[in-house]
């Protein structure tokens, strides 16, 4: 009894011990699983409130990797992600756009794109990619396997296949739905092609005098952080960013040899070829894995690389030398022998299956006229045939048959007994043979300086010690030249995939977006990424890119003292002259000219003096003077010379075109993500899942 009231009295006890105990095993679960209690869970973007799955995107950058590497291309892991997942975003924006509209695909549509008149890039692409006749004949074969003898396994593959097919043309017509709607949204009426025609019709000349911000000292023209906030309130909405961006200053340290690792290698290189000079083959590089050689018997004709190609055509045999050096990267070669011979001969080949009397009977009626396309018809054995196939007599792998090939009669069908087997072997009959050449045989040795373990723990020691002295974003800049290092400053978010244009550093931006501000980074990279990057988290912006910013504050203040210079000046000028060589002598400046097309006007060109100079100009007629007025680097003051309005006749359809293309369809279509994203959000998680 005195057991159980004291298990009775630590009943509360235990049960808060099991509870903690289930919390742990059900918080395990979800860590292991990769989930979390108030995380993204699987959700590697969302956007607008839409979820993009990470198993979903995981699958289409193992896609875009098979595509990269089929094309031979490589690129930064974390650049392909977010490369893939713009792309994964761009396509939910326009799914639930065709959703708003209620754009939808009918049976009929999707059967004569499929089938009818609009399959004919279908047929193409599964001729390519697939050798059937038609999309008809895939479908046929996927639905009605036991007509062609298709396994069910194969069959099920060919449905999937086909169901994919299905997916894509019903994307492509929804696309062109779109597209069409697009387009026709954003066309000129009369009006606006009138307009636009006359701001590109019409051409000023002008002449002017101007007044540069330059010619007064910046210290006259204090600018507080007030009137740079003011600037900054004014034009707020320039500033806005989709997402949370963090600006840091970092340093990055090449891992590259050092001096004494430079000298030791030389030191090396010199033994090996004194070795290689003194000894048989390449005995001298046993055990000297960094030392990477190729040899081969070669035509000197065919060697490519000019300094190789020079130790080939001069080089005693049993002589070794550097042939050539880029960087750390060293060449050597060593000469074995020389010869002259031929190199290659051209032959017709045909793979016979068959014992050795099947191959008798090909050979025969071969050489008794029947030619190679027909040959396959007559005999069930032919495997398949190349006609006119230059092979090297230098290849190694031809020296079993090399002495039959090069005494064989010309134009006659032969059977080497080297390439026979059991089950068949190959016909040939030689076609040409070329005169003999100049042959080598050496061997080209590939050297690279890697920097020793001193060297790596030298520059990771020093780095260590920096970061360990400097534990604040402040410190570390202020120091950092001190210590012999340069800061870069850069500004990433959850979307940047590496830091300017370093590849393998999302690392360092992980760190950076889940640091505090003022923080100072661990070292990462190693002797595989190439370098060490060290990095302080300077700041955060949320909403805006704040005034404070170094580059937003230097622009603001520098805007902010030119206008206060500008009505300096204005007031100084206004009214002191009647005409421009009036206004030139007191500004001591030269009167000089321009041409101003209103149309062409635009960010990438402002003009002579700026975008709203060039306003004024276009409303000013022949003969007026206008100014002094704020120009872009200075006062100006101007007098329109001449008005040329003799351009083409108005054409409706032409300027029509120009205005979808400035301004129209085309122009936004070019910027249709931002069209289609507006203001809404992307919230991008891919840092919770890949760093």
């Amino acid at each position: 009894m005195a057991t159980l009231e004291k298990i009775r009295s630590k009943s509360v006890l235990l049960l808060v011990i099991i509870g903690v105990a289930l919390l742990a095993f059900i918080l395990g679960d979800f860590f292991n699983s990769g989930r979390t209690l108030f995380g993204p869970g699987t959700t590697v973007a969302k956007v607008d409130g839409k979820s993009i799955d990470v198993q979903e995107f995981q699958r289409r950058v193992e896609e875009a990797n098979q595509q990269m590497q089929n094309s031979g291309r490589k690129i930064d892991q974390a650049a392909l992600q977010q490369q893939v997942l713009n792309e994964m975003v761009f396509e939910t924006l326009y799914k639930d756009e065709i959703n708003k509209l209620g754009l939808t695909v009918t049976n009929s549509e999707l059967t004569e794109a499929m089938f009818g008149t609009g399959a004919e890039a279908l047929n193409r692409m599964i001729q390519q990619q697939y050798g059937l006749e038609s999309a008809q004949q895939l479908h046929d074969m996927a639905y009605n396997p036991d007509k062609y003898g298709v396994p069910a396994e194969t069959a099920e593959q060919l449905k999937a296949m086909w169901v994919n097919l299905e997916n894509q043309t019903e994307e492509g017509l929804l696309q062109q739905k779109f597209n069409t709607l697009f387009t026709g949204a954003f066309v000129a009426n009369e009006l606006d092609a009138k307009a636009l025609y006359d701001e590109n019709g019409t051409t000023s000349q002008v002449a002017y005098v101007n007044k540069p911000y330059s010619s007064l000292p910046d210290e006259q023209f204090e600018v507080s952080d007030a009137d740079v906030e003011k600037e900054w309130s004014a034009n707020k909405q320039m500033y806005a960013i989709p997402e949370e961006n963090r600006t840091i200053s970092y340093i990055a340290v090449d891992i590259v040899p050092s001096a004494e690792d430079m000298a030791a290698a030389q030191n090396a290189i010199n033994k090996v070829l004194g070795d290689l000079s003194s000894t048989e083959g390449l005995a001298a590089l046993d055990g000297k894995n960094e030392f990477v050689a190729d040899r081969q018997r070669v035509a000197t004709s065919k060697i490519r690389d000019s300094r190789v190609k020079a130790f080939a055509d001069s080089a005693a045999v049993g002589s070794a030398a550097i042939v050539n050096r880029m960087g750390n990267d060293f060449t050597l070669a060593k000469m074995f022998g020389r010869s002259f011979e031929t190199d290659s001969i051209n032959v017709d080949m045909i793979a016979v299956q068959g014992n050795k009397a099947t191959m008798d009977s090909v050979m025969a009626a071969l050489n008794a006229g029947t030619s190679i396309p027909e040959i396959g018809n007559k005999f069930a054995g032919v495997q398949g045939a190349q006609d006119s196939l230059w092979i090297s007599m230098l290849d190694p792998q031809i020296v079993q048959y090399k002495e039959t090939m090069l005494n064989a009669p010309v134009e006659r069908f032969f059977n080497p007994d080297t390439t026979a087997t059991a089950n068949g072997g190959y016909i040939f009959r030689v076609k040409q043979r070329r005169a003999a050449v100049p042959v080598v045989d050496m061997a080209v040795i590939n050297y690279t300086i890697e920097p020793s373990n001193a060297t790596v723990n030298t520059l990771e020691a020093g780095l260590n010690k920096f970061i360990t002295e400097n534990t604040t974003a402040q410190a570390f800049a202020d120091n950092a030249a001190k210590a012999g290092y340069q800061v870069f400053p850069a500004t990433v978010s959850a979307s940047t995939p590496m830091i300017t244009g370093m590849e393998d550093t999302r690392s360092v931006i992980a760190w950076a977006m889940d640091a505090k501000k003022g923080k100072v980074s661990p070292i990462f990279g190693d002797e595989q990424t190439g370098r060490f990057v060290v990095a302080a988290l300077n700041d955060i912006y949320d909403d805006y890119t704040p005034a404070r910013d170094p580059q937003v504050k230097t622009m603001l203040t520098s805007k902010v003292r030119n206008d206060k210079k500008a009505k300096a000046l204005i007031e100084q000028y206004k009214g002191k002259a009647n005409d421009l060589t009036g206004y030139a002598a007191l500004m001591a400046v030269p009167v000089d000219s321009a041409k101003v097309t209103f149309g062409q006007i635009n960010p990438f060109n402002n003009g002579f003096a700026g975008s709203e100079v060039a306003g004024r100009v276009a409303a000013t007629p022949k003969g007026k003077m206008v100014g002094p007025m704020q120009g872009a680097n200075g006062v100006v003051v101007l007098q329109v010379i001449n008005v040329d309005k003799q351009g083409r006749p108005y054409s409706y359809d032409e300027s029509a075109a120009l205005y979808a293309r400035s301004r129209g369809s085309y122009a936004l279509g070019r910027n249709i993500q931002q069209v289609l994203l507006g203001n809404k959000k992307v919230q991008n998680n891919i840092l919770t899942f890949f760093k």
